[in-house]
């Protein structure tokens, strides 16, 4: 067992072989949050796999952001591995982006670069922005700053922790070369419901990233509610459900930034 690496990974909903995936981190001090979670599934994801983990749970979808920054309060190691389900990445690969640290002692994340070639001899890079869904961090410097802002659900919270790190000393690298790839949204089923949240968030996120920068228009609050209101019973008509879908979740993201909005101006 890795003595300076943690791995947390929220899950929900996530489907088996994505879940039988996750051997891969088993060298790696793994720490598991389940949105929707109880004890009955850490019994089955105990008889799925065959190592050892801790867990824990919310009997409720509580968000990434905040799960991730209740898993980041639970990491005793000098790094952590923050990845998700439907990443895959070995061993080789997350020691090597544990070396990345050791190229300047301002470093807080080192990411893997996504190439289609892994042989590619390109050297490792500075940069302003990077992939945060599979990224290896340093403990100390991150609790410092603050992980994720969890004014945002699901969405957004990455671009909003990038423009923290970039307005301080600290630096991000990105690695090329490692054996990685991610199956995009592939880490929970889909279904009708689970889009919803999808794109309900994204839009909510939005709202509240433009807003926290002060770059949101009155305007574009209400061309999406009356827009998207309008769209969604016309696609109901046409009989174009999965269009509809979208519009409601939309409409529904703009009604819950809102809310937020409401309660951020009476705290």
């Amino acid at each position: 067992m890795n003595n300076e690496i943690t791995t947390i990974i929220t899950l929900y909903k996530t489907p088996l072989s994505k879940l039988r995936n996750l051997v891969q981190y088993k060298n790696f001090n793994p720490i598991f949050f389940e949105q929707n979670g109880s004890l009955e599934k850490k019994q089955e994801l105990k008889n799925i796999l065959n190592f050892k983990f801790k867990y824990f749970f919310s009997e409720k979808n509580i968000g990434l952001s905040k799960s991730s920054n209740y898993l980041l309060t639970k990491v005793e190691t000098k790094y952590c591995l923050f990845s998700q389900a439907d990443i895959n990445i070995d061993e080789k690969s997350i020691k090597k982006l544990k070396a990345g640290f050791d190229i300047n002692k301002d470093i807080i994340f080192v990411a893997p670069e996504y190439l289609e070639n892994t042989q590619n001899e390109k050297k490792l890079s500075f940069s302003k922005k990077i992939n945060l869904a599979c990224v290896l961090c340093d403990v100390k410097k991150l609790k410092k700053i603050g992980f994720f802002d969890e004014d945002f659900f699901l969405y957004w919270e990455d671009i909003d922790l990038m423009d923290r790190v970039n307005k301080t000393e600290y630096k991000m690298i990105t690695i090329p070369g490692l054996s990685i790839s991610h199956d995009v949204s592939k880490s929970s089923s889909i279904n009708i419901k689970t889009e919803l949240i999808r794109n309900l968030n994204f839009t909510y996120g939005d709202l509240v990233y433009q807003f926290k920068r002060k770059k949101l228009k009155n305007i574009k609050i209400l061309r999406k509610i009356i827009t998207n209101f309008f769209l969604f019973f016309f696609n109901i008509l046409k009989f174009q459900l999965k269009t509809s879908i979208v519009n409601l979740a939309v409409f529904c993201g703009v009604i819950k930034f809102l809310i937020y909005l409401m309660k951020s101006l009476y705290r």
